[in-house]
């Protein structure tokens, strides 16, 4: 796996198809959904991939972003995602609202993002409206502690 950096100024998808490019298609408006999965759930939030991909129109990647986990390519083609753009982000809680904030600017993608700490009514707010605002559906992913 490798490491991609993301630069701060705005750049146009990445074709992956012959289809008409976005800035000559109107937008979709994009969408923010929740989920809350317990520590020791059988749902991982990287069976959240395939629902992500089901809304790609093959011009977006999927970005995965998390702490410590890893992209296992064998599941990805039992989901045939083995040909989908799929880019798995190392996450950190200093710097996960900058990183979700470059990554929706850019337009290019549709995340899963493992977020890490509590989120804030106002951060969500800037989530859902930097989805919106980029076209990209995003599933914000709580992991709870059981007691």
């Amino acid at each position: 796996m490798r490491q991609l950096s993301l630069p701060v100024d705005r750049q146009p998808a990445l074709p992956f198809t012959n289809a008409v490019p976005l800035k000559t298609r109107p937008r979709p408006s994009g969408s923010l959904t929740e989920v809350i999965v317990s520590d020791d759930s059988t749902i991982q939030p990287l069976q959240l991939l395939p629902i992500l991909a089901h809304c790609n129109s093959s011009d977006r990647w999927l970005m995965w972003l998390s702490p410590n986990r890893t992209l296992n390519k064998q599941w990805l083609a039992s989901m045939n995602l083995d040909k989908a753009p799929v880019v798995h982000i190392d996450l950190c809680a200093d710097t996960q609202k900058v990183l979700c904030q470059r990554i929706l600017a850019s337009g290019n993608s549709h995340l899963i993002i493992e977020w890490q700490g509590d989120i804030s009514q106002h951060q969500r707010r800037q989530l859902r409206e930097l989805a919106r605002q980029s076209g990209s559906h995003v599933v914000l992913v709580q992991i709870r502690q059981n007691p």
